[in-house]
């Protein structure tokens, strides 16, 4: 029968011999001291599963269609982007064409013409791994350059005995433009790989508009409906975009 000191010896020595198989197995060269996660870790040692795509993220405003096909007075689209450039911030930027007809009382007016905004997105969602949502608070200044053709207009008189003084109109007004801040509040999801949908709400801040003599721009494409009592406008988009991975990290 063997001693219980010499019993606890031959456990110690299968017990070492066991973590040194291991170690051996998964690539450690055992030491002293047991150091986690390391500078000498190499990124390519991490698990591509742990790593995030970075790359190019572009694709429409489906709204602009949905609005051209249900407002017959409406016809525009957009493209829209962005590249990863950190962790949580994206650099974005739209493009887009609008045309919008406005009927009023008195008068018709049409606007057309296109516009660019640029900015950031930051993502303010902690993804799991392997997840890479967005739900972002973005910054944009806008710049768009228009026209407007005022259509048939009535003039305004306070003698209902004369018929309405109706003008055939015609009057073109270009090279207007106009220049903008805007607030972009979102979310974008994965549903399918590098497929994503999104929706996002817009609070603008009209800066500089150059107004036709003897009119007014009453529509800005990119910023939407202009009123005399504010220069605030709003927004909204859906969107539809496709990632094109460049590299992980």
């Amino acid at each position: 029968m063997k001693k219980p000191h010499t019993l606890a010896y031959t456990i110690s020595i299968f017990l070492l011999a066991c973590i040194h198989l291991h170690a051996q197995d998964q690539g450690i060269e055992p030491t002293g001291d047991i150091e986690i996660g390391t500078q000498a870790e190499s990124q390519d040692s991490i698990p591509a599963a742990f790593r995030q795509k970075y790359g190019l993220r572009i694709g429409a405003d489906l709204s602009k269609f949905i609005r051209t096909a249900l407002d017959e007075n409406y016809s525009g689209f957009q493209i829209v982007g962005d590249y990863r450039w950190n962790k949580d911030y994206y650099i974005a930027a739209e493009l887009g064409n609008e045309t919008r007809t406005s009927v009023e009382n008195t008068f018709t007016a049409e606007t057309s013409g296109s516009y660019i905004k640029a900015g950031f997105n930051y993502n303010a969602y902690e993804n799991w791994y392997g997840m890479q949502n967005l739900i972002y608070v973005g910054m944009r200044a806008g710049f768009s350059s228009f026209k407007s053709n005022l259509g048939e207009y009535t003039i305004y008189t306070t003698n209902p005995y004369f018929d309405p003084d109706v003008r055939p109109g015609g009057l073109e007004y270009t090279g207007l433009n106009a220049t903008w801040l805007e607030l972009q509040i979102g979310v974008q999801a994965e549903l399918f790989n590098n497929l994503y949908l999104g929706i996002n709400v817009q609070l603008k801040r009209l800066i500089t508009d150059k107004v036709p003599d003897g009119f007014d721009n009453l529509f800005i494409p990119g910023f939407n409906k202009v009123t005399t009592a504010s220069r605030f406008g709003t927004g909204y988009g859906y969107t539809l975009t496709y990632l094109i991975p460049i590299y992980k990290k």
